[in-house]
């Protein structure tokens, strides 16, 4: 029979075991069983240990109250057969998530050295240049992305392309950080642990994109800071916490504007707690709408000071986005086609695994009101999120990986054992079968690195460039100014007035020095009456075939020396296929393709 403390309390049994109500508490770090609460206050080693309630069950975690003590027999063949049982809970915890970060880096590893993609490159030039004047929101060329997106590409392009490369890293290690304790927040320490490697697995997937510094990696961490603190609010009762999680949501909005996510989490959150409880019903709204307001404030201000109008921001942001989809939708690839290209890095990184897992996860957090509703709402818009734009590339499933690894987390960390590593080993398999096959080909870019050191190592000082129809990356590499100040193929698509503006601009005396032609002048329908074509061979003269891709030059200047001969990446040609300078004979459609 135990014996007890003056204060009611169990005093620990020979061993360290605690002792309470005739029986021991044996450790369990299943979630979700139905266990008996343990309600009285239990010591280990004479220690007071504070109770820490079950948020999904009511119940308190990692106990479960058995009918007496384990005979010494037992207890010493379970040490043996599991040795690692014996390590503290924190101990084991912070292991866990040292490997889960060593596995994320070590994934992201081969691709340190990559070049720059389309979308890095893109935003990285305009960074570069911003700000500039020119009296737009990011001085001389337009751009669809928030500013603190800008912000951090600015102080990572100081470091060019490595800088980068960290940047993307530092956001994948705190991703893996934030949803290992939103794991562990929402279904215990071993939730944390496989919330962990999943997330772990997902940040370095190439199938997705993660690897590489997308702006969706980016907002992943504050938006699911933002969650955090609406769980650590659900769990403490402190209104500080839903401040912190209003500011993050609109943080995380403010680098990638489809990351609405948490922001609908929250409101989910608050009407939610404020409906169940009538102590926060007016605290936690005001408190979540002044933490939003922060940001916002800071938004505004910096739009006022840069004599930006409103509208024309909530144009780049959410209306050219409307322009966008009525331009996809008469586009001859079909929606469903569009929306196939996300199935294959879906399953090659393993993540419709993992979305399963959550979908079954929510079932098992429906003992928390609050808990299920924030979850599902926080599912629901990163779904939308991904889908809603109309235009499908694997970077943009990074907004499911959160949610995903944190509600898979909490139905496996239930799950038994066999059923656990069974799971886990078939999403382990699939990431690295996808990495293994990433790092046998990586992305070498070398047409676009060709190309770009053409036109840098052929320009002069106040020379100018133009890519048709745009290859923001090819634009970055060579380093010269653009007279035209939309980077990208969609802009020229979708943006109301840009085909004419870029006719003008070719038929001009400012026409850019240098022109690549990375697209036909007609592709997407862009040049029906082939006028570009005119304009081309009126103002310019071919100046090379670099990797396929015919690049020319102004007529009035005078041609750059004969380059000498050297393999051509990809192939075993020339990379730089020279035609003579003379005044081109180019007839309508003429060009070289």
């Amino acid at each position: 029979m135990p014996s007890w403390t003056s204060g009611g309390r169990p005093k620990a049994a020979a061993g360290g075991a605690i002792v309470a109500n005739g029986g021991t508490i044996t450790h369990h770090h299943g979630v979700g069983r139905d266990h008996t609460p343990w309600i009285g206050r239990a010591t280990r080693a004479g220690r007071h240990r504070p109770r820490r309630r079950d948020l999904t069950l009511g119940c308190y975690r990692g106990a479960m109250v058995t009918g007496g003590v384990a005979p010494s027999s037992t207890v010493a063949l379970r040490a043996r057969l599991n040795p690692f049982g014996a390590l503290p809970e924190r101990q084991r915890t912070w292991w866990a998530l040292g490997g889960c970060l060593l596995l994320a880096l070590v994934l992201r590893a081969p691709y340190l050295s990559t070049p720059l993609g389309t979308d890095e490159g893109g935003i990285a030039y305009i960074a570069r240049n911003w700000p500039g004047g020119h009296g737009s929101l990011y001085g001389a060329y337009w751009l669809d992305r928030p500013p603190l997106l800008l912000g951090l590409f600015k102080i990572a392009v100081l470091g060019g392309d490595r800088g980068l490369r960290v940047l993307g890293a530092l956001a994948a290690v705190a991703l893996v950080v934030v949803i290992a304790l939103l794991g562990r927040a929402v279904a215990g320490p071993r939730a944390g642990r496989i919330a962990a490697l999943l997330a772990a697995l997902l940040t370095g997937s190439v199938s997705i994109g993660a690897v590489f510094t997308p702006g969706e990696l980016l907002a992943a961490v504050p938006s699911t800071l933002s969650v955090l603190c609406l769980i650590l609010a659900h769990r403490w009762r402190h209104a500080r916490f839903v401040f912190a999680a209003g500011a993050l949501a609109v943080g995380a909005a403010l680098i990638k504007q489809s990351f609405l996510d948490a922001g609908v989490a929250g409101v989910a959150f608050v009407a939610v707690s404020a409906g169940l409880n009538r102590d926060v019903r007016l605290r936690w709204p005001l408190a979540y709408g002044a933490g939003a307001a922060v940001p916002l404030g800071a938004l505004l201000a910096w739009l006022a000071a840069a004599q930006q109008p409103l509208g024309g921001f909530i144009y780049a942001l959410v209306g050219f986005r409307l322009d966008l989809l009525h331009t996809l939708a008469g586009s001859s690839i079909p929606l469903h086609v569009r929306l196939a290209g996300l199935a294959v890095p879906a399953l090659a990184s393993g993540l419709v695994l993992v979305v399963a897992g959550a979908v079954m996860g929510l079932r098992r957090l429906r003992g928390d009101r609050t808990l299920v509703v924030t979850f599902s709402a926080w599912l629901a818009a990163a779904t939308v999120g991904v889908l809603a734009g109309g235009y499908y590339a694997p970077h943009y499933l990074i907004e499911l990986v959160p949610v995903s690894c944190v509600a898979a987390a909490a139905v496996l960390a239930s799950a038994r054992t066999r059923t656990c590593v069974a799971v886990l080993g078939a999403c382990t398999a699939v990431s690295l079968t996808a990495a293994l096959d990433g790092a046998a080909h990586l992305p070498k870019r070398r047409p676009v690195l060709a190309v770009a050191n053409y036109v840098r190592d052929h320009a002069r000082p106040g020379d100018t460039q133009y890519v048709m129809y745009a290859r923001p990356n090819v634009v970055y590499y060579a380093g010269l100014p653009s007279p035209y100040p939309y980077v990208w193929s969609l802009m020229v698509r979708a943006r109301p007035g840009a085909r004419a503006q870029l006719q003008r601009l070719l038929g001009s005396t400012a026409r850019p020095t240098w022109l690549v032609q990375w697209h036909d002048a007609d592709l997407w329908q862009l040049d029906p009456g082939d006028r570009t074509d005119r304009l081309l061979a009126r103002g310019y003269r071919l100046a090379a075939i670099v990797c396929g891709h015919p690049i020319y030059v102004r007529n009035d200047r005078p041609a750059p020396p004969r380059v000498t001969r050297s393999a051509c990446p990809r192939s075993a040609g020339l990379p730089y296929l020279h035609a003579r300078l003379s005044p081109p004979r180019l007839q309508t459609g003429a060009i070289p393709r």
